[in-house]
């Protein structure tokens, strides 16, 4: 291809997409750019670690700039949202968000003589080091790839860019992907520079950046110089750490009443959430890096206040006064890049609008927003993990009595939420779904793997899920109304599941509601508002949907207990099972604020699935929620009569006889817990089940007392059932050996 000429061969488009998926894969931040210029706003930043203030400031910025809106906010791994972006601008190029994904780059200039400058530097500082990428970039310079997992490095490249032509791409910046290709035909490295790149990002030992290179920059010479007892920021620090003023843990970092949440630094920086959740052995080190996010995000802690940090963070080990007042004052001298909480400027407020809210907290800002700011602000669309179904961001409760199959009903929800799949018709959107089990968590686990199972035999690829069993305790109930340790950590693990998967918390499933409201009683009604209060606290912190399984009243309708319990909820699904016939259907309850209650109405069926033997050579079950067949799962009620009868000779009612048969015996099997060939249904329960079926189905019913006594004759002799018993009462069993097996 000439140079200046344009390629728009969909090799070449495809390749770039396919690109951006193998990096997002990896756990790198992408996003789409002409090579240039980023095509999204806040491309240096996570899109999961934006608020819903930040999208909406960035929007108002994109739509004034741009006059329409952009096609997403922030760097993402979310194949799903890459898709998307490579749908609106085919000919993009991927580029690396940098501090997201805890890189820092040596951007070498070919008309800067950087690269044969960068070479004499190396060379004087015994080579490149082992592991680091070093990508071509379209130009001739090169791009050397190192980590920076504490955020240590911004655009700034001081002497660096002074004396040997080189540039810094840190926290901020951002390089264009190896292995792109331009749509002027302009490379950025081969196949194999890509494919070295991928390996290096997967071994996990990229180095971080030499010494000499970092004074070079100047980006932490200041911090790494020796400090001296002497000197007055230490002196200072001694003294106020040895008066001894301090206040209680939870009055500074609790997530809901704190003045410097700890929460909102481990949504900014996940490294922070990372390295708070698992530190290291270097304790020294641990406090040192958590000190600069903690004086990066909030400017006005105090020394004492990082000593209370630190007295409630096994992380920290053990220190003295000196030592705290050094890392404290190297951590003020060299902050962390951490945003400030929003104070309400995102909405651009006018002078006037500032004079109003003179003396207002910034934590208090956050709670009210004026009406004029709300038409250009408010997010009008649910974001639906579920279609008109399940909301992410609201609270749920889900009722059914004892056998309705509500664990496997909504444990089924959840995996299919988790692995982007459709559920019953409606379009799904992939996000992290975690399952509080409660009553038994290992049976919910072989729940999950046989679901994995039995989608794997159907030729679904499951590589791609995103589902966490959390195994319990989770108490949600204080009787003080403050959030439990259960509840913090509950939002710890969806946050920290969140950035494991690369993808926002879609759905919280509670089972049971009756488990977690524990000390509590669910009939007090101050019992019950506390505890969808700390629903509510948790679908805020995450974004997700929180769901609370829970059992009906006697008559079968609405929530048992308090009026709270579904009073103070967006909404309330009812699951019900017919026994005789086996097929659950699931519909909107006594209250559905946030869509139609009309299109919540779904079928469903239990099935046994055989995960093994005992001991003893019996099989061992577990109950997974099924299409159930012949019916749209979808379906409105008002629709329902638009349905296509099907067919209903000889061949079709036999088939229907053996499918009702074998259904039946697996809703009494789920409920028993017998092997299903051990179940024997006399002809009238076959009859009965049957033409319920057919009703359905918009068929007759069979009348004929001798129609199913034939039907079920001919399915004997094809060896399907197996018929026992005498003339007084005869009964039919599925053949172990038949071919449904």
């Amino acid at each position: 291809m000439k140079p200046g000429q344009v390629d728009n061969s969909g090799a070449r488009r495809s390749r770039n997409r396919k690109n951006a998926f193998q990096f997002a894969q990896v756990g790198l931040y992408v996003f789409p750019s002409d090579g240039k210029v980023p095509l999204i706003p806040r491309y240096n930043r996570a899109d999961t670690s934006l608020t819903r203030a930040d999208v909406e400031a960035a929007v108002e910025e994109y739509i004034e700039k741009h006059e329409v809106e952009p096609a997403h906010v922030g760097a993402t791994r979310d194949i799903e949202v890459i898709k998307k972006l490579w749908r609106k601008f085919p000919d993009a190029v991927p580029s690396i968000s940098c501090g997201p994904s805890k890189l820092v780059v040596l951007d070498a200039d070919q008309k800067d003589d950087g690269p044969a400058k960068m070479a004499e530097l190396f060379a004087e500082i015994g080579g490149v080091p082992e592991g680091v990428p070093v990508n071509p970039t379209k130009s001739g310079g090169a791009h050397y790839v190192f980590s920076d997992p504490t955020g240590s490095f911004t655009n700034r490249a001081g002497l660096l860019k002074k004396q040997y032509g080189t540039d810094v791409r840190g926290t901020g910046g951002q390089f264009v992907a190896p292995g792109s290709i331009r749509e002027d035909g302009a490379t950025y490295g081969s196949d194999a520079d890509r494919l070295n790149f991928l390996r290096a990002i997967t071994s996990g030992k990229i180095p971080t950046l030499p010494e000499e290179i970092v004074e070079l920059i100047g980006a932490s010479a200041e911090a790494e110089t020796p400090l001296s007892d002497k000197a007055t920021e230490v002196k200072k620090c001694m003294e106020e750490l040895e008066s001894g003023e301090r206040e209680e843990h939870a009055a500074l970092f609790d997530s809901a009443v704190g003045k410097f949440p700890l929460d909102y630094i481990r949504e900014c920086r996940p490294d922070f959430a990372f390295a708070y959740d698992h530190p290291g052995e270097d304790r020294s080190a641990n406090r040192m890096q958590a000190a600069t996010f903690l004086v990066g995000a909030y400017p006005e802690l105090s020394v004492n206040d990082y000593a209370v940090f630190c007295d409630g963070w096994d992380g920290a080990g053990e220190y003295d006064y000196r030592q705290l007042a050094r890392e404290f004052t190297r951590a003020k001298m060299r902050p962390a890049n951490v945003s400030k909480p929003s104070d309400g400027s995102a909405f651009e407020p006018v002078d006037d609008d500032e004079q109003e809210t003179e003396g207002v907290s910034s934590q208090l800002t956050k709670r009210f927003i004026f009406i004029e700011k709300i038409r250009g602000a408010t997010q009008r669309l649910l974001d639906w993990a579920v279609k008109f179904f399940i909301a992410r961001g609201t609270t749920s409760v889900a009722t059914g009595m004892w056998g309705a199959g509500k664990t496997a009903v909504f444990s089924d929800i959840g995996l299919h939420i988790g692995h982007g799949f459709d559920w019953r018709g409606r379009k799904v959107k992939q996000g992290v779904v975690i399952y509080v089990a409660l009553e038994n968590s290992q049976d919910v686990e072989r729940r999950v793997a046989t679901w994995c199972d039995e989608m794997e035999k159907a030729g679904r690829d499951v590589s791609g899920g995103a589902f966490v069993v959390h195994r319990g305790p989770c108490r949600l109930y204080d009787a003080s109304g403050r959030p439990t340790q259960d509840e913090k950590e509950l939002i710890k693990i969806a946050k920290f599941a969140a950035e494991h998967y690369g993808l926002p918390v879609a759905m919280i499933v509670i089972d049971t509601l009756a488990q977690s409201i524990m000390p509590g009683n669910d009939n007090d009604a101050k019992d019950a508002g506390i505890y969808t209060a700390s629903m509510q606290r948790i679908a805020l912190a995450t974004g997700a949907n929180v769901t609370a399984l829970a059992h009906p009243t006697k008559t079968g309708e609405g929530v048992r207990g308090s009026g709270a319990l579904q009073a103070n909820v967006d909404t309330v699904i009812e699951l019900s099972r017919d026994k005789t016939t086996g097929v659950g259907k699931i519909k909107a309850g006594s209250k559905f604020r946030i869509g139609d209650p009309a299109k919540v109405n779904f079928y469903y069926r239990l099935k046994s699935h055989c995960v093994g033997v005992d001991e003893d050579g019996d099989e061992i079950s577990v109950v997974l929620a099924a299409d159930r067949p012949g019916v749209d799962l979808a379906v409105d009620d008002a629709d329902e009569d638009a349905l296509p009868v099907p067919p209903d000779g000889p061949s079709d009612k036999l088939s229907a006889t053996l499918r009702v048969f074998r259904e039946r015996a697996e809703s009494i099997a789920a409920e028993t817990g017998d092997a299903v060939e051990e179940i024997g249904l006399a002809s009238k329960d076959v009859l009965e089940a049957l033409n319920i079926e057919r009703k359905r189905s918009g068929l007759g019913e069979l009348k004929e007392r001798t129609a199913v006594p034939r039907l079920l004759a001919k399915l004997v002799e094809a060896g399907e059932l197996v018929k026992s018993g005498d003339n007084r009462r005869t009964e039919y069993r599925l053949n172990r050996d038949s071919r449904w097996r």
